[in-house]
């Protein structure tokens, strides 16, 4: 019996979403919007998990990336991102 891999998905993003915004729900979750929350959690790399708030430009900053478009954005959207970001600067491995 195979085991599922947990690597496969190196981080999930969440988002606390502030008082009286009202959730745009999409295929991948959340539509992000300005002033958004996001908590990113890097299952292979705890010392990166981040809290943002999606700026009225629409970016969040993350380590190492500096700022990312977040705002129209699903958070799946938003993780595969960062994901990448991290794979191509070679500070996590691909799964």
């Amino acid at each position: 019996m195979k085991t599922p891999r947990a690597a496969a998905m190196p981080f999930v993003a969440l988002v606390i979403i502030g008082p009286g915004v009202a959730p745009a729900l999409a295929a991948g979750g959340r539509v992000l919007t300005p002033m958004d929350v996001v908590t990113i959690r890097i299952v292979t790399a705890p010392d990166l998990d981040t809290t943002a708030r999606v700026e009225e430009d629409g970016t969040i900053a993350f380590p190492y990336l500096g700022r990312i478009s977040a705002a129209g954005l699903t958070e799946d959207e938003l993780a595969r991102r960062i994901e990448r970001g991290l794979i191509e600067r070679k500070i996590i491995a691909s799964p």
